[in-house]
């Protein structure tokens, strides 16, 4: 427990814009770590591969691209996906954390620069 009168830094992340920024490749290979199994990888692949988009403006078409990141959003499997994605976060950083959906707050003791710069590293 930290007295009252430890420095804290704390910094919230929100995460809101997160799940089209998760890479494919890296979370395929975290699913393949926890063992699933080889049909429910090749659906969940189905799910995230072969997705192009393009953005019209002024009735421009562009052509098609292909999406490399991003969760599907508004189904329960985005979600737990997510979840698989970010759930090693706090054994990745020396900072402490505390995630709650797509937020996530990183705090530690501060008594140094050095301190704000792990801070930092851990962003």
């Amino acid at each position: 427990m930290l007295d009252s009168g430890d420095p804290i830094d704390a910094v919230y992340l929100d995460f809101r814009k997160a799940f089209n920024s998760v890479l494919h490749q890296g979370l395929h290979a975290k699913i393949t770590a926890y063992g699933i199994n080889a049909h429910v990888l090749d659906w969940i692949h189905a799910l995230l591969v072969d997705r192009k988009q393009r953005v019209v403006v002024n009735s421009c078409l562009p052509a098609w691209l292909e999406v490399l990141s991003g969760i599907p959003q508004g189904s329960v499997l985005g979600h737990i996906l997510f979840v698989i994605f970010m759930i090693d976060l706090p054994d990745m950083i020396r900072s402490t954390a505390h995630i709650f959906a797509d937020d996530t707050k990183l705090y530690m003791k501060s008594s140094s620069e050095n301190d704000w710069a792990q801070l930092q590293v851990d962003l």
